[in-house]
């Protein structure tokens, strides 16, 4: 896992990620870009072995900045999108889930907490996913 927050490196260990810090330990043969920043892009291209492969997961990205071929692309790296899922690829991943769960950890709101819910995840407070309770 790589990410620039402490908190959410030591969260990512807490999960079970084999390592978290702000690059990877290694050169990379691929990939997965799930944050919605556009400008990670090339980061992420920039930390493939030769060969490898980035696939953006975002439903929403920003723009991409202008890469550079030969240090974003060249060896023989891959660029791709992966964000029209079909039925068969829910289907493949619900018996992956199934057989591996996810480790999530979330913090519950109440419902009428929405307000305090959506602060506390702008100004990064919310170690996990935020949810909120209905009833």
């Amino acid at each position: 896992m790589v990410t620039r927050s402490p908190a959410a490196r030591a969260l990512a260990l807490e999960l079970g990620a084999a390592s978290a810090g702000d690059r990877p330990p290694e050169p990379l043969d691929s990939a997965i870009l799930f944050a919605p920043s556009g400008d990670l892009v090339p980061v992420a291209l920039e930390a493939l072995e030769r060969g490898g492969t980035l696939a953006v997961a975002g439903i929403h990205l920003t723009d991409v900045p202008p890469l550079d071929y030969e240090r974003h692309l060249f060896q023989e790296r891959t660029l791709r999108s992966v964000t029209a899922n079909t039925r068969a690829d829910g289907r493949a991943y619900l018996a992956l889930a199934a057989e591996r769960p996810p480790v999530v950890k979330t913090v519950p709101y109440a419902f009428e907490e929405a307000d305090r819910a959506l602060a506390d995840l702008a100004t990064g407070q919310v170690s996990g996913a935020a949810v909120l309770r209905i009833g």
